[in-house]
């Protein structure tokens, strides 16, 4: 590029221009580098901003969706159910509950089917909240059971 500007200047000089004209085109090369630093910094800014950036958090159905795959090693099915205008039936506390998820965890094709549970909540973020914790729940019970049946029987007879 130097070596572009240099010729430029030389046959500028060797055309008979004036000095004027050197100066007028040594200040439009100033000016379009001045220009070219500024984008340089700009893009330089942008990039250095994006790269601080806060991760953006998961959605509470990709959260639930990620741990209980984690709780629910052969597969669990859910359905999200949003109860419209009059009192569900079936609610706990029918003036604050709106949505209610029914899950259930995948055993093996040879085990009994599926228990199907149902849990309701004012909103889907806490409903998937709470059924996250009651799978949670099931795990602590299901280590108790398994410490337990591992463990010496007095009762057995054997």
């Amino acid at each position: 590029m130097l070596a572009a500007l240099t010729t430029l200047l030389a046959e500028s000089l060797s055309s008979s221009v004036t000095r004027a004209g050197l100066v007028i085109t040594q200040v439009e090369l100033a000016l379009a580098g001045a220009v070219l630093l500024a984008l340089a910094g700009l893009l330089g800014t942008r990039e250095i901003r994006r790269g601080r950036a806060k991760p953006v958090p998961l959605s509470d159905e990709a959260r639930a969706r990620a741990v209980m795959g984690e709780l629910c090693p052969n597969g669990w099915r859910a359905q999200i159910n949003l109860e419209a205008g009059g009192e569900p039936q079936d609610a706990p506390s029918p003036k604050r509950a709106a949505v209610s998820v029914d899950w259930s965890e995948l055993g093996d094709p040879f085990s009994e089917p599926p228990t199907v549970r149902r849990i309701w909540a004012p909103t889907i973020s806490s409903a998937l909240a709470a059924m996250v914790e009651d799978r949670r729940a099931d795990e602590v019970l299901e280590r108790i059971e398994r410490a337990a049946s591992t463990e010496d029987d007095p009762w057995d007879g054997s």
